[in-house]
C-alpha cells in the first residue's frame, strides 16, 4: 500500500460525496420547487369575474367616499361653524387625513396579506372602515372626526383597497389589464353617482344618517372581502428564513417586509418614477373649480370634474383591454399618459374659453384613467405574482406623500400671485419628469432578463459539475485505494 493510498479514508470520501450529492439534490428540489411556483398560470375567468366584479364594489366604495369629500366638507361647515373663522381649515383637514391614511396603510396592507392572508386583511379593513363611519355619525366634536373619519376609515380603506388589486394577479394573467380596468372604473361610476346622491342625502337626513348609510356600504365589502380566495400560497413568510441563512441573523423588519423587491432595479426606477409624478396629479382636482370660478364666473364649474371621471372611466375600460395585447408595452403606455397629463395641466390657466377647458379636462380624465388601472398590470410584470402584493403596497404607500403635500403647494403659489397660471404650470412638470424617469425601465428589465438567464445557465452548470465532479473523484480514489 503506498503511502498516498494510507491517506486516504475510502467511508470517509463516500460518505462525504454523499452527503454532498444528497445537498446537491436538495438545492435541484428547492429550485424546482421554485419554478413550478413561477408557471403558475391564472384561470382567466370563471370565478375570477366575480372577484373582479366585488373588486370593483370595493374600488368604488372607497374611492367614492374620498373623491366626495369636497361635498361633505360644505355641510361639515355649516355643521360645526360656531364662529370660527378656521372652521374651513380645520375641516378640510379631516379629508386629507383620511386620503393619507388611506395610501400609507396600503404598505401594512400588503405585509398583512402576504402574512396573515388576504381575505382576513380585507375583511379587517372592511369592519375598520364600517366602525369609522358609523362612528362618526355619532360625532359631536369637530375634533374627534380626525380619529374616526380620518385614521380609522382611512386606515380601513387602504387595508381592503391594496387586497383588492393584489387578488386579481390570482385569477388574471392574459386578461389583467382588462380586469384592472373594470375595478378602476368603479372609482369612476361611484363618484359620478354619489356626487348627485350624496347632497340630496345630506340636505334631507344630515350628516348623520349620511355617515351611517356610508357605513352600510363598508358593511357590503365585508361580503365581499369574502370571495377573494387566493389561488396560489404566498412565500413572504420564507422571507425571514432566507435572512437568517444568509447572515445567520434576521431583524424583525425583514420578517415582515418584503424588501428584496427594491433590489429590482426595475421595481425601484417605476417606485421613484411613478411618486415624483404625482406631485402635480391633484392640483387640478382641487384647484380648477377655484381658477374656473376666477375667470368663467357664472360657468358650472362642477361640470368639468364631472368631465374627468367620465373620461377617466372610459379610458380604463377601453385601454384596460388595449393593455392586454402582446405587442403593447403597458410602462410605454403609463409614460404617454404621464407626459399628456403634464402638458394639459400646464395649458389649463391658458384656456381662453370654457369650452376649451372642457376638452381639456376630457383628456385628463384619459389620462387618469389609464394611469390608475396600469399600477396592478405593471407590478405583477415587474415583480411577478408572488411578490406583488408588498410591491403594490409599498407603491401605493408612497403616493401618501405627492398626493398631501401637491396641492398645498399649488395653493401657496395662488395665495402669493393671486393667479394660478404658475401653479398650473409647475404642477404640469412632476408627470412629465416622472415619465422621463421611467424611460430606464425598460432597459433595466431587458439587463435583468439577460441576467436571470446567465444564473439560470450558471446554475444548470453547477448542478452537472457537483454531481459529476464527486463521482469522477469517488471513482479515482477507489482505484488508487
Amino acid at each position: 500500500m503506498t503511502k498516498d493510498a494510507e491517506s486516504i479514508d475510502p467511508v470517509k470520501d463516500v460518505e462525504e460525496g454523499t452527503q454532498m450529492l444528497e445537498n446537491s439534490g436538495s438545492l435541484m428540489q428547492t429550485l424546482n420547487r421554485d419554478d413550478q411556483e413561477e408557471e403558475f398560470t391564472p384561470i382567466d375567468g370563471g370565478w375570477g369575474w366575480v372577484v373582479c366584479f366585488t373588486s370593483l364594489l370595493t374600488n368604488g366604495t372607497v374611492f367614492g367616499i374620498i373623491n366626495t369629500f369636497g361635498i361633505i366638507h360644505v355641510f361639515l361647515v355649516k355643521e360645526y361653524a360656531v364662529n370660527d373663522s378656521s372652521i374651513s381649515f380645520k375641516t378640510s383637514w379631516i379629508g386629507s387625513v383620511c386620503t393619507g391614511f388611506t395610501f400609507f396603510m396600503c404598505i401594512f396592507s400588503g405585509v398583512c396579506s402576504d402574512r396573515i392572508g388576504i381575505r382576513p386583511t380585507a375583511f379587517f379593513g372592511a369592519l375598520l372602515g364600517a366602525i369609522g363611519l358609523f362612528s362618526s355619525a355619532f360625532i359631536t366634536q369637530l375634533e374627534l372626526l380626525y380619529l374616526t373619519y380620518g385614521l380609522l376609515l382611512g386606515s380601513g380603506g387602504g387595508f381592503i383597497y391594496a387586497t383588492s388589486l393584489v387578488i386579481l394577479g390570482h385569477y388574471f394573467k392574459k386578461h389583467i389589464g382588462l380586469a384592472n380596468g373594470i375595478v378602476a372604473f368603479g372609482s369612476s361610476a361611484y363618484t359620478m353617482i354619489m356626487s348627485i346622491v350624496l347632497p340630496i342625502s345630506l340636505e334631507n337626513l344630515g350628516i348623520k344618517y349620511t355617515f351611517i348609510i356610508l357605513g352600510g356600504l363598508y358593511c357590503i365589502l365585508l361580503l365581499c372581502s369574502l370571495t377573494w380566495i387566493p389561488t396560489f400560497p404566498v412565500h413572504s413568510s420564507s422571507h425571514g428564513k432566507e435572512s437568517q441563512i444568509e447572515e445567520g441573523r434576521c431583524s424583525s423588519i425583514h420578517k415582515y417586509l418584503n424588501l428584496k423587491i427594491f433590489k429590482n432595479r426595475a421595481y425601484l426606477t417605476w417606485f421613484l418614477g411613478f411618486d415624483v409624478a404625482l406631485f402635480g396629479y391633484f392640483v387640478p382636482f382641487f384647484h380648477l373649480v377655484k381658477h374656473t370660478r376666477d375667470n368663467f364666473p357664472g360657468k358650472n364649474a362642477f361640470i368639468l370634474i364631472t368631465c374627468i371621471k367620465v373620461t377617466s372611466g372610459v379610458g380604463r375600460l377601453i385601454f384596460g383591454k388595449i393593455a392586454d395585447f402582446k405587442c403593447v408595452n403597458r410602462i410605454y403606455m403609463q409614460q404617454s399618459a404621464f407626459v399628456l397629463m403634464g402638458i394639459m395641466t400646464a395649458c389649463l390657466p391658458f384656456s381662453s374659453s370654457f369650452e376649451g377647458l372642457i376638452i381639456i379636462c376630457l383628456v385628463l380624465g384619459v389620462c387618469d384613467g389609464i394611469m390608475v388601472f396600469l399600477v396592478g398590470p405593471i407590478a405583477f410584470d415587474l415583480v411577478g405574482p408572488k411578490d406583488a402584493s408588498q410591491a403594490i403596497g409599498f407603491l401605493l404607500g408612497g403616493f401618501s406623500v405627492p398626493f398631501t403635500v401637491g396641492p398645498p403647494i399649488a395653493g401657496l403659489l395662488y395665495d402669493t400671485l393671486h393667479t394660478y397660471e404658475i401653479a398650473f404650470v409647475v404642477a404640469g412638470a412632476p408627470p412629465i419628469i416622472g415619465a422621463l424617469i421611467m424611460c430606464f425601465i425598460p432597459r433595466i428589465v431587458q439587463n435583468s432578463n439577460k441576467e436571470k438567464e446567465t444564473t439560470d445557465a450558471a446554475i444548470g452548470l453547477t448542478r452537472f459539475n457537483q454531481t459529476d465532479f464527486f463521482k469522477i473523484q469517488l471513482r479515482k480514489r477507489g482505484k488508487s485505494f
